[in-house]
């Protein structure tokens, strides 16, 4: 599958849009490597530019300090782990139920009804199923009141 032919999708596009609609501290959805296309039989897993201040606002976190200092100095930062954005001692436990309805969502596009079989994701061979690989903040994230 080439990187045209997800993006035209028809269940990429729904995912994408529906990841944007439901969680607003989700600023982008995407494919960072063609070779990740292709890398897994049966997953493709989508890198994910969050606004980890958005996040923080709407569940009631503190963003962690060294996401902070990477922002501050210019430099985008990226984790597999959502909670690794959670400044707060129980982040793993404040972050699952966001990662559970992320997946839900995702699963439920993909195994929903509504798609026909030839409007999902396939190659020649397998049924591919969509994943979150990484979580990214970008600098343009940073609150205005934080720069220095």
């Amino acid at each position: 599958m080439t990187r045209e032919e997800l993006e035209n999708n028809y269940e990429y596009k729904v995912t994408k849009k529906a990841l944007l609609r439901e969680f607003p501290f989700v600023k982008d959805v995407f494919v960072k490597d063609d070779e990740d296309i292709n890398k897994w039989n049966r997953y493709i897993y989508i890198d994910l530019i969050i606004d980890p201040f958005a996040l923080a606002h709407q569940y009631g976190f503190r963003v962690w300090g060294p996401v902070i200092n990477a922002l501050r100095r210019g430099e985008p930062y990226m984790s597999p782990y959502l909670s690794i954005f959670i400044g707060d001692d129980d982040r793993v436990v404040l972050v699952s139920p966001i990662n559970k309805a992320m997946e839900e969502l995702i699963e439920g596009i993909h195994d929903s009804p509504a798609i026909p079989r030839e409007l999902k994701l396939r190659d020649s061979i397998h049924s591919k199923t969509l994943g979150i690989g990484t979580f990214t903040a970008i600098p343009s994230s940073l609150p205005s009141n934080m720069t220095d």
